[in-house]
């Protein structure tokens, strides 16, 4: 499908204009937020992209826009591990942005009425409602599925195929291809990204989505009754049994399609009311 606009502008050309660039460094200036590895603070951006806007329009025009690595940032979590962040550079996070706002309309209409994790006008609340719609039906028994590491093992060729079905314009998707294979530096060590979309840009949540999209697509065509928020998602049986063999169904698309790990211990098959999703209790929500 051909989604270029039909005033013939390219994308590239609607992500270099002024007005976007601007109106994404104030969401980058807004978001706050670290300097990336160059050291420039979301404080120096404005001065930065006022002196050398016109070089930073033809380098992402002419294909010679190079993207820094990301700052890997540790970030705990409540079980104890850590969460790797990427952080990139202010000015790489402006033009992450920047391509962000242009094909967020685009892409957005085409995902799932069940996925509900970083879209505009959609949150954890409306997951849970949904849930509970599942539960009042008589579908009471949860599959909670967790992947293994999701935003570090996401598959670069297999993301460039499903951006491919939605963006047509070859420079927009050599700039996001750029974007993942500019590589991390974990203090003074360079890692190579060959896979994986580092949380902490703007641009990872909506590719997050676009790849498990297919999951959900094909959740549907099974007639599955679930919710998705980002990597969390969650499947509504009306049996224990029913429950194991859908794990295992999902595992094999999951691993086999996806080339995703499913996390066996940390997925599992039980009452709805007993599981936590998305940080919520469904007993709790009864009578609200």
């Amino acid at each position: 499908m051909d989604m270029k606009e039909q005033d013939g502008i390219n994308l590239i050309d609607k992500i270099i204009a002024d007005s976007n660039l601007w109106s994404a460094y104030g969401k980058v200036r807004k978001n706050k937020g670290a300097a990336g590895v160059d050291g420039m603070t979301v404080l120096e951006l404005k001065r930065y992209l006022e002196e050398n806007l016109p070089e930073l329009k033809e380098s992402i025009k002419n294909n010679s826009y190079q993207p820094q690595p990301v700052k890997r940032v540790a970030i705990p979590k409540p079980d104890g591990t850590k969460r790797n962040l990427g952080i990139p550079t202010v000015v790489d996070r402006t033009v992450q942005q920047a391509i962000l706002q242009i094909i967020e309309p685009i892409i957005d209409p085409y995902f799932s009425s069940k996925s509900f994790g970083y879209r505009k006008g959609r949150n954890a609340h409306q997951a849970i409602q949904q849930a509970q719609v599942y539960y009042e039906e008589g579908y009471r028994v949860a599959v909670e599925c967790d992947f293994k590491s999701y935003f570090d093992t996401i598959h670069h060729q297999r993301l460039h195929a499903f951006l491919e079905e939605f963006i047509s314009d070859k420079m927009v998707l050599k700039l996001i291809w750029k974007f993942l294979r500019s590589g991390i530096l974990d203090k003074d060590i360079y890692i190579e990204t060959t896979e994986g979309a580092p949380q902490g840009g703007p641009l990872s949540p909506i590719l997050a989505n676009v790849y498990l999209n297919k999951l959900d697509r094909e959740l549907e065509q099974r007639g599955h009754r679930f919710i998705r928020y980002a990597d969390d998602f969650v499947i509504f049986v009306k049996s224990n049994r029913a429950g194991q063999r859908v794990l295992e169904g999902t595992t094999r698309f999951v691993e086999n399609k996806l080339g995703l790990t499913i996390n066996q211990k940390k997925s599992r098959v039980g009452g709805a009311t007993t599981s936590t999703i998305l940080g919520f209790h469904l007993q709790n929500l009864k009578g609200k």
